[in-house]
């Protein structure tokens, strides 16, 4: 049984639903923000898992399985849902180096930060990357 709805052919801009604008995309989201949150909480925890904890008690082995198993997953996909939100909204298309950048960010999620560099980069001038006031 298929769920999925058919493409509209015309988004609610008026514009056809290929547009960059179109109203169904399926990668809009605030992944960025969701990316740095991570991004902030894995740092932390990896710290403090670092400097305080070992890794023989329960509290070691919570906080080492939150930051590795948890966190650092969660900041491969978000980081790969910005690079196709990107894609998809015709902004910039990293291409091969969303994958390398995901498998980067896997075991060390502050790759993140070169990852935003880069697409800064490709794209310096649109404000609504950040999803700011035009």
């Amino acid at each position: 049984m298929n769920t999925r709805a058919e493409p509209a052919t015309e988004g609610t801009d008026g514009g056809s639903a290929d547009s960059p604008n179109a109203s169904d995309r399926r990668f809009d989201g605030p992944w960025l923000a969701v990316l740095a949150a991570t991004v902030a909480l894995w740092t932390l925890l990896y710290a403090v898992d670092w400097a305080f904890l070992s890794p023989g008690t329960p509290i070691g082995a919570t906080v080492a399985f939150a930051h590795g198993y948890l966190l650092a997953p969660l900041a491969t996909a978000t980081l790969l849902l910005d690079a196709l939100s990107l894609a998809e909204r015709r902004v910039v298309d990293l291409g091969l180096f969303k994958w390398v950048y995901a498998l980067a960010a896997l075991p060390a999620p502050p790759v993140a930060a070169i990852y935003y560099a880069h697409r800064e980069w490709l794209k310096p001038d649109d404000r609504e990357l950040l999803g700011g006031p035009p």
